[in-house]
This record gives C-alpha cells, sequence and structure tokens, in this order.
C-alpha cells in the first residue's frame, strides 16, 4: 500500500475549531474593559486630586501619597473584583465571593458619598467597621469554598488574599487619619503638610508595595492558567 492510498484509508482529521481557542485565563475575556476602566478611573483620580488642592471644597486637600492610595483603593475594591466577578472561567462559588466583595463596597459608595458632602457626619470608624465586616464576609466565603480549588481559582484567590491585607492597611490608615484630623470639621484627607507626615510616608509605602503586587498577582494568574 503507497502513501497515497494510507492516506485515503485513514485520511488525516483537522483540528476543530475549539482545539485552536486559547485556553480561559483569568481577566483574559475582559483585558481590555478592564485596562480601560483603570486608565479611566485613574484619570478621573487625578482630576479629583487637582480639584481637592485647587478649589476650597470639602475633604480639604490631598496629598499625592493619598491620592494614589485612593486610586489604589478604588481599583482594588472595585474594578477587580468585578471583572473577576464577571469572569466565566471561574467556578460559581469563586464568582460569588468576588460579586459580595464588589457589593459590599458598591452599596457602601452611595452612602458614604452622601454623608461626607451633605451631612459632614462621616467618621472614620465608619469605614472601619466597613473594612472589618468585608474581611469577615471573604473568610465566612472562603471557608465554605473547597479546600482544594481548581488552578484557575487558586490564581484568583491569591488575589483576593492581597484584597484581605489591602483592607487592613486601609483600617490602619484610617485608624491613624483619626488621631490627626477629624471629618466633622470637613477634613476627609490627609494634606502634603508635616502634620500628616506618617500618614503620607506609610502611603508611599503601601502603594509602592500595592500596586506592583496587584499586577503581577494578575499578570501572574494569566501566566499560569495558559498553561491550565
Amino acid at each position: 500500500m503507497n502513501c497515497r492510498e494510507r492516506r485515503k484509508k485513514n485520511p488525516v482529521r483537522s483540528p476543530s475549531a475549539s482545539e485552536f481557542a486559547p485556553l480561559p485565563q483569568v481577566t483574559l475575556n475582559h483585558r481590555w474593559p478592564l485596562v480601560s476602566s483603570i486608565a479611566v478611573l485613574s484619570a478621573a483620580s487625578v482630576v479629583f486630586a487637582w480639584r481637592q488642592n485647587h478649589l476650597a471644597v470639602v475633604g480639604g486637600p490631598i496629598s499625592v501619597a493619598k491620592a494614589l492610595w485612593l486610586n489604589y483603593m478604588l481599583i482594588a475594591m472595585y474594578v477587580v473584583p468585578f471583572f473577576l466577578w464577571r469572569e466565566k472561567t471561574l467556578t460559581p462559588a469563586t464568582r460569588s465571593l468576588f460579586g459580595w466583595l464588589f457589593a459590599s463596597f458598591a452599596l457602601r459608595a452611595p452612602i458614604e458619598l452622601w454623608i461626607i458632602f451633605f451631612t459632614r457626619g462621616w467618621r472614620c470608624g465608619y469605614g472601619i467597621t466597613h473594612d472589618l465586616l468585608t474581611i469577615g464576609l471573604i473568610a465566612f466565603l472562603r471557608w465554605r469554598m473547597s479546600p482544594d480549588p481548581g488552578r484557575r481559582d487558586f490564581a484568583a484567590l491569591r488575589v483576593v488574599t492581597l484584597l484581605q491585607i489591602t483592607l487592613f492597611v486601609e483600617m490602619f490608615m484610617a485608624w491613624e487619619f483619626s488621631r490627626l484630623a477629624s471629618p466633622a470639621e470637613g477634613i476627609y484627607f490627609a494634606a502634603d503638610t508635616p502634620h500628616f507626615r506618617f500618614v503620607n510616608v506609610a502611603s508611599w509605602i503601601a502603594v509602592a508595595i500595592g500596586y506592583p503586587a496587584l499586577l503581577y498577582l494578575l499578570s501572574r494568574s494569566r501566566e499560569e492558567l495558559a498553561h491550565v
């Protein structure tokens, strides 16, 4: 039997389109919307910082360090959880965890903004209490999950760990700020003054670690999942 006859008898099967498709990765399906959301939010943070420092508005001036920390918190507590909640390659339990985290801060935002800008009755203790409750909620949801998550979910859950650490840092920041200023006086942000030196130094350290850590975990998640 010659080669041509063997090929006719056992034709080579053409791979299906699904076999050429890339393996799903965390945040891959929403990569550009995620990047665009972070870019838009960061631009909005720049405008907000300029407004606080150049106009006589509620909250007072804000230092560069605190503006960067505020932007990081918004990315970490809103943008990242939202897109991981919508990531269909994760299991329902993992997606639900990110969904609850996003919902926790989505519910807080309008309440906090109303109190800050319309009643000036916000207290640091309110934010600390909410952060603590959110940490407890995350811990409870993780406790209910499988003790041996798949690789896709393990990669995403490392991001959750960073977000929990972020909340602890935010609680520390709020507590330190409460010792230096009072929201009741319309001061909500640490200005770039010697009075807030410790808070600003701590914020510089936090953003110097937080931004690279979040970027690293998201990128490593994508790289690892490419080999699943």
